[in-house]
């Protein structure tokens, strides 16, 4: 009997050993090469949705505004055209002052007499400088390009396909043709644009609304020590996607001589004088805004006409800044929650090294008997968590790759069970971003082997303690 279980004990648990050293192992790569096909997947998939929409709120609002101050709303050069016969009698709009300024056009001899209440500036128009400014930005800056910009307010009413009118009380903002970055924004089909052509947001389609549908827009202005309402006939030239900034599907796109007429006839009273008219700049680098703004103010300040304007950025706006910040907030929430799974998933790794350790332990004799350092036994455990860490890395990274390629079929056949789309096309557009993130790709190459490697030190401290002595006489 003694003879069977000598037996048994040298050859059959020794082999069960290794036959759950060898599962563990197994088992502890395959979570963590699941935990990271779904950290890279989720987080490349959040931060493409992110990127879309701060892509539809930039192309919109653009990411950097100048919008001139109170000052330069009561200066000489933004109030000489109402007494000037040349202007009007009316103020121009920042595109009309840019290429003539306000004093050219100030007659002393025919004009009435500039007050002196009025701010004076010495040199040209702000809003001339200011455009010089913009222009070098332009030059020195590859991908920029700005244009001037008014906002105000009115009714919009449009006759839709089913003998019905629908109304609706809208912001409108100048469209700007020129700028490449709109052309993300609008849908297929638009008519030629021209003084009577508006874009209006694509929710306004489910109303029965069409292209080429005819109305108008309305706006009351005081006449004669009374309110008169005035209405400007309109066509419906096309649709943008306005993104899913709520006022987006309030805001519509028309031409800048009818915001112009329509903001000096009827200002809106919650609309704030400084915010309704400035420069709008793009540029095709995010990361680069707040940068770009820093220079541009100090541009500004080197002229001499930092009093006159102010810069911000989409961080700063108010329909905006809340969103963002939100989409801050959920990328850091989205990267801490990765890093905890991968640190749960890391963790098989203590006991597979535990058991190996164990299983081991006549080896690690033996080494230490020849002369073995505890440095290097514990390089060799430790390296062993460091390779299951990158092999999971490389499994998952290949996943997620394949994954995202085939994101649209994954979404599509979760539509088809589901009966109604997986994600809503409003707010994910059509199909989701199949980028693979490489900011998450970074966090999960560096982090994974690193907590392996952590994970790792625990049974290689353990290793490093056992008495070689000790260990080949229990053997």
């Amino acid at each position: 009997m003694s003879f069977e279980l000598s037996i048994l004990r040298k050859y059959l648990i020794p082999r069960k050993r290794h036959l759950s050293s060898a599962l563990i192992a197994c088992i502890s790569l395959g979570v963590i090469s699941v935990v990271v096909w779904l950290v890279l997947v989720f987080l490349s998939v959040t931060e493409g949705i992110e990127k879309t929409w701060l892509q539809k709120l930039t192309s919109l609002q653009a990411p950097i505004r100048v919008t001139p101050t109170k000052k330069y709303l009561n200066s000489r050069d933004y109030l000489v055209d109402l007494i000037s016969h040349k202007a009007g009698y009316a103020v121009r709009s920042l595109a009309e002052k840019v290429r003539v300024s306000g004093m050219e056009l100030y007659d002393a001899e025919v004009d009435e007499g500039l007050p002196t209440h009025w701010v004076a500036h010495e040199g040209k128009d702000p809003a001339v400088l200011a455009a010089s400014i913009l222009e070098g930005i332009r030059g020195s800056y590859r991908g920029v390009e700005y244009a001037p910009f008014e906002m105000s307010g009115a009714i919009l009413k449009v006759e839709t396909g089913l003998g019905t009118t629908v109304t609706q009380a809208s912001y409108l903002a100048s469209f700007p043709e020129e700028i490449s970055y709109m052309e993300s924004l609008l849908l297929p089909g638009l008519l030629p644009l021209n003084e009577n052509g508006i874009v209006i947001p694509k929710n306004l389609q489910g109303s029965g609304v069409k292209i080429g549908a005819r109305g108008w827009i309305q706006y009351q202005t005081t006449c004669a020590g009374a309110l008169q309402e005035v209405r400007c006939p309109i066509i419906i030239a096309g649709f943008y996607d306005p993104g899913v900034i709520a006022v987006g599907n309030k805001c519509l796109l028309a031409p800048t001589s009818l915001v112009h007429l329509i903001r000096t006839a009827s200002p809106v009273e919650h609309i704030d004088p400084t915010a309704a008219l400035g420069f709008s700049l793009w540029h095709t680098d995010l990361s680069k805004t707040k940068r770009l703004a820093s220079d541009l103010t100090k541009a500004l300040h080197m002229a001499g006409i930092d009093t006159y304007w102010k810069v911000s950025t989409y961080h700063d706006y108010d329909f905006s800044k809340d969103l963002v910040q939100q989409f801050h907030s959920d990328r850091l929430l989205f990267t801490f929650l990765g890093l905890i799974i991968l640190i749960v998933a890391c963790s098989n790794i203590v006991s597979f090294l535990i058991l190996l350790v164990q299983d081991k332990k006549k080896e690690i004799g033996i080494l230490q008997a020849v002369g073995a350092s505890k440095k290097s036994i514990a390089l060799i455990f430790g390296g062993c968590g460091v390779v299951i860490g990158l092999v999971s890395s490389f499994i998952g990274t290949v996943a997620a790759f394949f994954t995202l390629r085939h994101l649209d079929a994954i979404v599509n056949f979760l539509s088809f069970l589901q009966g109604h789309p997986a994600f809503n096309p409003h707010f994910y557009g059509s199909s989701l971003p199949s980028q693979m993130s490489l900011s998450a790709l970074f966090f999960v190459a560096i982090v994974t082997p690193l907590l392996a490697l952590i994970a790792g030190l625990i049974p290689a401290w353990k290793a490093c303690k056992l008495s070689p002595s000790a260990t080949l006489r229990s053997e």
